[in-house]
């Protein structure tokens, strides 16, 4: 039987949170709520744009298909009414899954993204290795308790293993709402693409394009939200304790490339999890490779920063963003995060076809935000070909 504790909100929307949850404490709460919160804030607003209905529904004890209460998975799909029009939409992430990506920000994320705690990997290599031993180790403390006591005792126990407090969460508040973000937007996206209700139905290999037009719908809501929307006011620069709109602009640049690295290492975990503890980043039937989803995404968020901000940004400036992309990625693939494989995978010219597809897609369905995307889509395969050609001369 399924554990439920609904809760309405506002535009006729539903949350349904485990039974339980409110027995926790705030920082053992805060994971479910914000992953909410950060469905609906950017979900309302979107699907009304569409002339989608409104309605949504958060579950957090529905189980996507072939999950496990901790399997790293997330999912929208939709309710039809009898004419065939959506009348809601369902996003389901495993009742487990907030609390262990809260994890991963608070022990392997926020280190990771700060500056002290980069140098500590960068002085000490093995640091980031040991870091995710740390979490895998907290959470199979959480995984164990939960077959035998249910979600709290879960939640209770992953914690007290990791020593997390009050604390971790002023630390982690803002990575774990980064990283929840990219995730909760990329399901929002779907629904927004039109992807339930375009006829016919997608095929096969459209619904692995869909993942890239989502991927990229939702790096273009991150950027609004986190760089293109900062405000140049004293008060904002005063919060950042900056001093001038030019530094905050690449303060947040900075940040939310670094975020948008978590969630290649997510990848990774989730491609473990599937994989008897391998870790990987390839795909699937319906999903491309990790690596190729992170690097466009990486890319569009790079241009659209590039293409906005120069000026106030200066050339420096965007080498400061280069060495920190630079040297975060290294430190990922020497720690064995990101497997060499993965990295050559980057040079298969056959990924072309899902990322020229997604752009006829895009075309077709006439998406505002990528309208500008799709003749770099289209360049790829040039740009790989003349790559791959290059490095066998050499």
């Amino acid at each position: 039987m399924k554990r439920r504790a609904p809760i309405d909100t506002p535009h006729n929307s539903t949350v349904i949170y485990p039974s339980t949850l409110f027995s926790l404490e705030k920082d053992e709460i805060f994971p479910y709520e914000r992953y909410a919160y950060n469905v609906l804030s950017v979900g309302v607003d979107a699907l009304n744009a569409q002339g989608l209905c409104e309605k949504l529904v958060i579950d957090f004890t529905q189980l996507p298909t072939n999950s496990s209460p901790w399997t790293i998975n997330a999912s929208v799909t939709a309710h039809f009414a009898a004419d065939g029009s959506p009348i809601e939409f369902v996003f389901a992430i495993p009742e487990l899954v907030p609390a262990i990506l809260y994890m991963f920000s608070a022990v392997v994320g926020s280190e990771f993204c700060s500056d002290e705690g980069f140098e500590k990997i960068q002085r000490n290599p093995n640091s980031i290795s040991d870091q995710f031993h740390s979490f895998v180790s907290g959470a199979g403390a959480g995984v164990r308790a939960y077959r035998d006591r249910g979600f709290g005792a879960a939640v209770r126990a992953a914690y007290d293993h990791l020593g997390l407090s009050m604390t971790h969460l002023r630390k982690s508040s803002d990575v774990y709402d980064s990283l929840t973000k990219q995730i909760a937007y990329h399901e929002v996206a779907h629904a927004y693409i039109h992807q339930f209700t375009r006829e016919p139905r997608p095929s096969q290999a459209e619904r692995v394009a869909f993942e890239l037009i989502a991927d990229l719908v939702a790096t273009e809501w991150i950027y609004n939200k986190m760089i293109r929307n900062t405000p140049d006011t004293d008060e904002y620069r005063a919060f950042r304790q900056l001093g001038s709109y030019r530094e905050t602009i690449l303060y947040n640049s900075l940040l939310t490339l670094r975020y948008q690295e978590l969630l290649i290492m997510v990848f990774a975990i989730a491609g473990a999890q599937t994989q008897g503890g391998k870790v990987t980043l390839e795909g699937g039937a319906y999903h491309p490779p990790g690596m190729h989803r992170y690097m466009l995404q990486h890319l569009h968020l790079y241009t659209l920063i590039r293409s906005n901000f120069s000026p106030p940004l200066l050339e420096h400036d965007f080498d400061q963003l280069d060495h920190d992309w630079d040297v975060r990625m290294d430190a990922l693939v020497r720690s064995g995060v990101i497997p060499s494989s993965d990295v050559e995978s980057l040079l298969q010219i056959s990924e072309c076809d899902t990322v020229e597809l997604a752009a006829r897609l895009i075309e077709e369905l006439r998406i505002p935000e990528l309208k500008k995307a799709v003749p770099f889509l289209n360049s790829i395969r040039g740009h790989l070909s003349r790559a791959i050609s290059n490095e066998k001369r050499e």
